[in-house]
């Protein structure tokens, strides 16, 4: 049985990206894709249905438009409700491969003090969100995958790997030394720090105990607060799509998420692909 994928969409322009990704994404795995749109539930019941006759006409329009969309299987919904509640239910009833999104509208004030519709979908979602930023002009050749050797992580390499199977893949972990000055002085030259020895042991049995990507490179353990480090590698690698789990902690409880993943999607610098 081909998968699901599941894209959201407002219906506005800055929706397009998704729905083209999405399209080319389902086109080269062979997944169905369906297309959802949420109308607000609390809108007077006359205006919600004038809205919902409407917004099946764009949808389908829009699904039409989208180039090579006739060689994807693909349905249309519209919703009532509040999106962060109906789209992961909807994919829940789909049994949602992956849940694909445009990036929110910024509003500078509001996002201070709240979380955008896009955060608390992620966060409500137990499956895979892939974060659509950049045009859609051509497939994913490079990924960057923040690894912690976590489930989560390897669950994000694993399904970046499916979505860019030609991609070049480069594995980096972040080492955070804390309280340096405290701790005791330097190894001699050539033997690691016993914090990058155990670094190294963990990442030698994830990848005894795991089936990776082939073309996923040597993976990097670099030092430093994990932020830090990411935006250095991405400045310096200019990644097509980034993947990280939403959380280090196995068993953590469905609705939390990382700070490092968290931070990282409210201004993706370009796609990200988050899992649990």
């Amino acid at each position: 049985m081909p998968k699901t994928f599941l894209v959201a969409t407002d219906l506005s322009p800055r929706a397009d990206r998704a729905v083209q990704r999405a399209f080319r994404l389902a086109g080269w795995v062979g997944a169905d894709l369906v297309l959802v749109s949420v109308i607000d539930a609390d809108l007077p019941a006359e205006i919600a249905g004038q809205m919902n006759a409407a917004a099946e006409l764009r949808l389908a329009q829009f699904a039409a438009s989208i180039p090579y969309s006739g060689e994807v299987s693909h349905d249309t919904r519209i919703v009532l409700g509040d999106p962060s509640e109906a789209i992961p239910t909807l994919a829940a009833e789909l049994d949602a491969a992956l849940v694909i999104l445009g990036l929110h509208r910024p509003r500078a004030f509001l996002d201070i003090l709240r979380e955008t519709t896009m955060e608390r979908i992620v966060r409500h979602s137990p499956r895979p969100v892939l974060l659509v930023r950049d045009p859609v002009d051509h497939a994913y050749a490079t990924v960057l995958a923040a690894l912690d050797f976590a489930p989560a992580a390897t669950a994000a390499l694993g399904l970046a790997a499916q979505l860019a199977p030609e991609a070049d893949i480069h594995g980096l972990h972040a080492l955070h030394v804390p309280y340096r000055g405290f701790l005791a002085p330097e190894p001699a030259p050539g033997t690691p720090s016993p914090l990058r020895a155990d670094a190294l042991t963990r990442l030698a049995a994830w990848r005894d105990s795991h089936v990776l990507p082939a073309h996923l490179r040597e993976v990097e353990i670099v030092e430093g607060p994990a932020h830090r480090v990411l935006a250095e590698r991405i400045e310096a690698l200019q990644p097509d799509l980034i993947a990280m789990g939403a959380h280090g902690r196995a068993g953590a409880a469905p609705s939390i998420l990382g700070s490092l993943a968290n931070d990282t999607m409210r201004d993706p610098p370009c796609d990200l692909l988050i899992a649990r």
